[in-house]
This record gives structure tokens, C-alpha cells and sequence, in this order.
């Protein structure tokens, strides 16, 4: 498998790429604005069940949870493709109101549905391949410095704590995917580095310290945990929202000097904003701290295809 993402990860080396493999999407240079490319799969029985969206809810979260990664690059998204592979037993309504629901949910963020391909196979498969346009700066993984504050939108734990419930047999409501495409670009404007939530903030901050060659320290009690999280983890709820993933906010390092221009952004971004700790010096790994500074031993770093158990 580490062959297979070696392999993925030697693209680029283009003078048309000005961001090749290894962040939340692609940015080439197709005209005067550059040009963000991400692309996506939802797969029965790794992502998602069946019964926990209907056909309509998954395809308007199939297209943000791309949506999320193209404002994480500070992009708008404007054109989409959707590819469906489907068991020949699903309902043409079924199909029908999954494109449907797609659909309305880029035409909402302003982007449109522009071809696709429908497939049969073992089981439902949703790939979207989405492109956006940058107007202002590119946000990367690559920026953090020493002494950055570190911020997060929204709440996280809900969409954790939801899988976790309906694999116990409990019919929770499924949360859906937070729309953060207005905050995506206003937060590049002065973000030092900037990805998205999906596999956990721990994890997905480690990309950013990998990525920019620096350390992090976060303090749990800081950590915006949902409510729903809350009431079903307790006293552990910091640790779980930090860990557990699918939450697809906004996660972003922004320096000192910028704090200022953070302050006059935030009421626009239409999402809760919170520093929840600082960019170190040291090796590139995240720590997580209680009250006292001590850190929280975490069983795992966040959300992994591949892990066996």
C-alpha cells in the first residue's frame, strides 16, 4: 500500500502545478486564476451503511466533504463530477435522488453538476471529482511557523459520536457535513497553514506539523466539543471529539501578526472560531494537554482505511 501512495505522490514537478500530491487538493495553473482539483470516495461499508442517509442526504454529503477540502485550499468549488457504482438491484429513485441531492448542494455553493458515469458493481460507491477557483491566497499544509496560534471551526465530536451510536444498533440522527465554503477563502487570507477536519484533528494537525517541519501543543479544555459529543462521552468528550473525525471543519495556524485581522474575520465566517493552542518548536508531532499541562495519552491518532482491529 505505501508503494501504491509513493507512486500517487510523485506527481507534479510541472511548472503548471503549483501544488502537487500531498495536501487537501491539487492547485494548477488553467488560465489567470489558479485551479483547485480534489477528488473523493464514499464507499458502502467503509464510509457509510446502509439506511444511515438517504439516497438524497448522501449525495448532497458526497459533494461536501470535497466542497470541504477545495476551502481548505481558500477556493470556491465551480464544477463537479459524479460517478456512482451501484449494486443492479438499487432503485432507479433511489439513483435518481442521490444525483438530485448532489446537485443541489453544488448549486447552493454555487458550482454545477457537469457529467458523470453510472456503473454497476458489488456495492454503492460514490466518487465526485470537483474543481474550484482561488481569487485571493492559496492555503497550504506547508506554512505553520513557531508561535502560531492554532484554530478550529465549529464543534467537532458530533459525527464521531453518531457512527459510533448507530454501530451500537442506536438510531441517532446522522449529522450533516458543515458548509464552510464562505469561510474557507476569508480564512486563507490569514492563515499561515490551513486543512480540514476529516480523519481527526489530531491526525489532520499532524499532516500540518509534517508538512511545515514544527510541533503542536493543544489543551483539551480548549477543544469546541458538540454537544451531542458531550453528552455521550462525559468527562471524555475532549479526547474523543479530538480523535474520532468526520467533523470536516476548518483546522488553521495563523501567525501573531495576523491576529488582528483574524479578530475583524471571524464575524463574517458565519461558524464558531477557537484558538485551541500554539504551533512549538521540536519534533513534528501534536501533543494534547490537560489544565496542568500534562499530556492526554490518545489510543490512536484518528482515522485510518487500512488499520487492522
Amino acid at each position: 500500500m505505501r508503494s501504491l501512495l509513493r507512486e500517487l505522490a510523485r506527481g507534479g514537478g510541472d511548472a503548471r502545478v503549483i501544488v502537487g500530491p500531498g495536501d487537501d487538493a491539487a492547485v494548477v495553473r488553467a488560465g489567470r486564476r489558479p485551479v483547485v482539483l480534489t477528488t473523493d470516495t464514499l464507499v458502502e461499508g467503509t464510509h457509510f451503511r446502509a439506511g444511515w442517509w438517504s439516497p438524497a442526504a448522501l449525495g448532497e454529503r458526497a459533494f461536501r466533504i470535497n466542497a470541504s477540502d477545495v476551502a481548505a485550499m481558500g477556493a470556491r468549488p465551480t464544477f463537479a463530477l459524479l460517478a456512482i457504482e451501484a449494486p443492479g438491484t438499487t432503485a432507479v429513485a433511489d439513483l435518481d435522488a442521490l444525483v438530485r441531492g448532489f446537485a443541489r448542494a453544488a448549486c447552493r455553493a454555487g458550482a454545477v453538476l457537469v457529467g458523470g458515469n453510472l456503473a454497476a458493481g458489488p456495492h454503492l460507491a460514490v466518487t465526485v471529482a470537483l474543481l474550484g477557483t482561488v481569487s485571493g491566497r492559496v492555503a497550504t499544509r506547508a506554512g505553520a511557523r513557531v508561535g502560531d496560534g492554532v484554530y478550529v471551526t465549529g464543534a467537532l465530536g458530533a459525527s464521531g459520536a453518531a457512527v459510533r451510536a448507530r454501530a451500537a444498533g442506536r438510531r441517532v440522527r446522522m449529522p450533516a457535513v458543515p458548509d464552510r465554503g464562505a469561510a474557507g477563502p476569508r480564512l486563507a487570507a490569514v492563515a499561515s497553514a490551513m486543512i480540514d477536519v476529516s480523519d481527526g484533528l489530531l491526525q489532520d494537525l499532524g499532516h500540518v506539523c509534517r508538512a511545515s517541519g514544527v510541533g503542536a501543543v493543544i489543551e483539551a479544555v480548549r477543544v469546541p466539543v458538540a454537544a451531542a459529543c458531550r453528552r455521550a462521552q462525559g468527562a471524555h468528550a475532549p479526547l474523543f471529539a479530538a480523535t474520532s473525525g468526520e467533523d470536516y471543519e476548518l483546522l488553521l495556524t495563523v501567525p501573531p501578526r495576523r491576529a488582528g485581522a483574524l479578530s475583524r474575520i471571524a464575524p463574517q465566517l458565519g461558524c464558531r472560531l477557537t484558538r485551541i493552542g500554539t504551533i512549538v518548536a521540536g519534533r513534528p508531532t501534536v501533543r494534547l494537554v490537560d489544565a496542568r499541562g500534562r499530556t492526554v495519552p490518545s489510543p490512536h491518532g484518528g482515522f485510518d482505511h487500512f488499520r487492522r482491529g
